[in-house]
């Protein structure tokens, strides 16, 4: 009896070892935070991007009511790349220059963009956006 009851144990402990039914769940478990993390990742960046061009259009189309608009005032320079923006929290400021007998008109915007996922401590990125044209009379 305890001959036959050894031979069935080592039996199951043989086809324990062949069995892998558990090793899909081991391997997800493993592989799951890293490709989430990966794909936070990609969208904090796509934010990144994407206010970053927000900005640019906004500066470059002010630049273009500007030179369309010579005589407008700096202030409602500003309000209208305000406008132009759909994000809240960036800074527009709006400057005149001349330079060799031309008058510039300049739009420059600031944003601090700070990550969502902190999980690689990057810390606050100041994006900036800039555009200058060319004004005939001011």
């Amino acid at each position: 009896m305890s001959a036959r009851w050894i031979r069935k144990a080592l039996r199951r402990g043989r086809s324990a070892t062949k069995d892998n039914r558990g090793a899909v769940t081991v391997e997800f478990a493993i592989a799951a935070p890293v490709f989430l993390i990966f794909v936070m990742g990609l969208i904090d960046f796509g934010r990144l991007y994407w206010i970053k061009s927000t900005m640019q259009f906004a500066v470059e189309q002010t630049a273009r009511y500007a030179m369309v608009n010579p005589s407008v005032a700096t202030g409602d320079l500003e309000t209208y790349a305000e406008g132009e923006s759909t994000i809240d929290g960036i800074t527009f400021s709006a400057t005149t220059s001349a330079s060799g007998g031309i008058n510039f008109r300049t739009i420059t915007a600031n944003y601090t963009f700070s990550f969502l996922i902190p999980i690689v401590p990057i810390g606050d990125i100041t994006l900036a956006a800039k555009s200058s044209t060319p004004v005939n009379n001011l």
